[in-house]
């Protein structure tokens, strides 16, 4: 059985906009988007503030917090640095988010996996200058529950003896995707714990939790679990966006925005070796409602923000545009620019 490494970036957007902000490393520090916290430093966390969390309930519970607007540019820049060094490490890797993924590094032996992670974990702190935590196990949930146990910062292996123990122990609130419905489904049926579900007849489990669910938590108990990667081989979108709104900065109005994204996706794009044949502007309104998508080709693929700029203002133009809370900007179609054949007329 291989053993997978789960790596997470650790308070991802904090760490990032720490770099340039070292004095501030061991205070409570928060990035926000507008008004929401969307990523806290350990410091930070210990005095209550979280994610999701509105900066005034933060502040009000930590008055010596430092809110810092989200980097998204220098976020984008730094989850593709990310994952060319999981790439250059792992011979498959499955992305979770843009700052964590499941690694398979090429052997079954926990203790070498392990001192990849090491060598990962040092890689980024010299390359990126943030911290990842690291997580060894046989499944990807074990993986996970590593990964976990080794934040902030640090590299946790679940060996066989603890593996065992979780297999029976491990509270049904920390099984990965298991949401507050189904929780409160196994607490109905007497599962406060994977081993519980030894108890309940399979029908009635698969009643009340779903035939996918079911299954699933019986794999957990038994050890057979999901330990296959997924891999993305070819990408075929890319995208950059953010809020209107920022914290303590001026707002942006959707013009300049989208502009700015564009920009920055084509970099991306043109970093990687990529072109694209469509563009996709993705407006999520300021007090919710339907979320608004406008898309638009172009008949010879590129990466160039000098033709897909003009492409994203005339769809702006277009619409009729409510107050919104985020602009995305996604390149879609994308494909090699070396496999593009140049027009002939």
């Amino acid at each position: 059985m291989v053993a997978l490494l789960h790596v997470d970036a650790d308070s991802f957007f904090a760490s990032v906009a720490l770099r340039s902000r070292p004095h501030l490393r061991e205070r409570p520090v928060a990035a926000a988007a507008h008004v929401i916290i969307t990523s806290a430093n350990y410091p930070a966390r210990a005095r209550g503030v979280h994610s999701a969390m509105l900066v005034a309930d933060a502040l009000a519970a930590c008055p010596e917090l430092v809110v810092i607007d989200v980097p998204q540019a220098e976020i984008e820049e730094t989850a593709e640095a990310l994952f060319d060094v999981f790439h250059d490490i792992a011979r498959t890797v499955e992305p979770g988010s843009i700052e964590e993924a499941f690694l398979d590094v090429g052997t079954d032996d926990p203790g070498e996996a392990a001192m990849v992670g090491h060598a990962l974990r040092r890689r980024v702190a010299q390359q990126l200058g943030i911290p990842v935590s690291v997580g060894v196990g046989s499944t990807k949930l074990i993986a996970k529950l590593a990964s976990r146990a080794a934040k902030p910062d640090g590299l946790h292996v679940i060996d066989a003896a603890e593996e065992a123990r979780l297999r029976t122990e491990l509270p049904s609130s920390d099984i990965w995707g298991v949401g507050p419905k189904t929780l409160e489904r196994l607490k109905r049926l007497g599962v406060l714990r994977i081993g519980d579900i030894d108890h309940v007849p399979a029908a009635e489990l698969q009643r009340e939790c779903g035939t996918l669910m079911a299954r699933r938590l019986r794999q957990i108990r038994e050890g057979t679990d999901d330990a296959n990667l997924r891999p993305v081989e070819h990408r075929t979108t890319l995208s950059a966006g953010g809020s209107i709104a920022g914290y303590a900065r001026a707002d942006k109005s959707p013009t300049a925005l989208a502009t700015e994204s564009v920009a920055r996706a084509c970099h991306r794009a043109e970093r990687a070796g990529l072109v694209a044949s469509g563009l996709t502007l993705t407006l999520a309104p300021e007090h919710g409602g339907r979320i608004i998508q406008l898309k638009q080709a172009l008949p010879d693929p590129t990466n160039s923000a000098a033709e897909w700029t003009p492409v994203a203002t005339r769809l702006l133009a277009a619409t009729s545009v409510p107050l919104l809370s985020t602009l995305t900007v996604t390149l879609t179609g994308l494909q090699s620019a070396h496999r593009v054949a140049p027009t002939l007329f």
